[in-house]
């Protein structure tokens, strides 16, 4: 069953809770309905945890439209609380789309700004940089980790029966006892770094690569370039909530910058692209790092809102 369809069960559901007349063969019924899949129980505690924080969120487009369904009736809002869980459903797959469903529906996720790092079973480490989603995938044959969105670090546990696994849509990074990243990036391509010992990289369909320490290799349209050595002497700097650059453009700097804040930061690449910068900034502080930025290099930092940063040469 496809992660829309959880969805819109979950919303029919929770209608049919909130009917004063509900029965008790409805609700054993629900009870059930929870117990035929893991993904069941999540969407119904996701759908609940989303429709008690909706008037606390900023003018989002799911919020909007139910202003807009039910502005008339405002006082009455408690009452058409029925209604609104009806639409809920419907307004959630226009308002993230099909595709960002399943990293809605994710087993770990982190929000815009947040690392977090996460004990598996198999006594494997795993953190996800900001804005990052995974499905976690284990069983007596093989550990696999669907990255869904973002950024991860793993260092793994040895398991000999069981390979472990980094999937994205396009191929695998298999560990051989190692450390490693694996990004989506915003291009669409997947990029594989590892920091330790060796990783097994293949794309779907075709001829894989090894790729070694201080190495990194790309998947596009389903194929692994060759491994080359890595420029950043520090890759998972970000674990420890650090941005460490060397001789890199600023564009490549704003662009990780603007990861770990609400809102935008706007800026031209074309007008910016003589410039570099080597540096150590704080993830945790993006003012702080843009204010160095401005201090060292030719730009301005103009902030017209909290959510809205524009970078300019000046």
């Amino acid at each position: 069953m496809s992660s829309e369809q959880i969805i819109q069960q979950a919303a029919n559901w929770l209608t049919r809770l909130h009917d004063e007349d509900i029965s008790d063969i409805d609700r054993h019924a629900f009870n059930t309905w929870c117990q035929t899949d893991p993904r069941h129980a999540v969407a119904i505690d996701r759908m609940r945890a989303l429709w008690g924080s909706l008037d606390t969120l900023p003018a989002q487009p799911a919020r909007i439209a139910l202003n807009r369904a039910f502005a008339p009736q405002r006082s009455r809002l408690a009452a058409r609380s029925t209604q609104m869980l009806g639409v809920l459903g419907v307004l959630l797959c226009g308002w993230m789309g099909l595709d960002h469903l399943p990293v809605w529906m994710a087993d770990q996720r982190t929000g815009v700004g947040e690392r977090r790092q996460i004990a598996l079973e198999d006594g494997s480490q795993l953190q996800l940089n900001s804005n990052s989603a995974v499905d976690v995938k284990f069983d007596g044959h093989q550990r696999v980790i669907e990255l869904l969105q973002g950024e991860l670090w793993v260092d793994v546990a040895k398991d000999a029966q069981r390979p472990f696994v980094v999937r994205t849509d396009q191929g695998t990074a298999t560990a051989l006892g190692t450390r490693y990243l694996v990004k989506r990036a915003a291009d669409g391509s997947t990029v594989v770094t590892v920091i330790e010992s060796t990783v097994a990289v293949k794309g779907e369909g075709a001829d894989g690569v090894k790729v070694t320490a201080g190495q990194r290799s790309i998947l596009d349209h389903g194929r692994a370039q060759a491994p080359q050595t890595i420029a950043n002497a520090d890759p998972d700097a970000w674990t420890r909530g650090l941005l460490k650059v060397n001789d890199q453009p600023l564009s490549d700097v704003l662009q990780t910058l603007a990861s770990y804040r609400h809102g935008l930061v706007r800026f031209d690449p074309q007008a910016l692209q003589n410039l570099r910068v080597s540096g150590v900034f704080k993830l945790d502080d993006t003012a702080a790092a843009l204010a160095a930025l401005a201090d060292n290099l030719p730009i301005r930092v103009e902030y017209f809102t909290d959510l809205l940063v524009v970078v300019k040469p000046r």
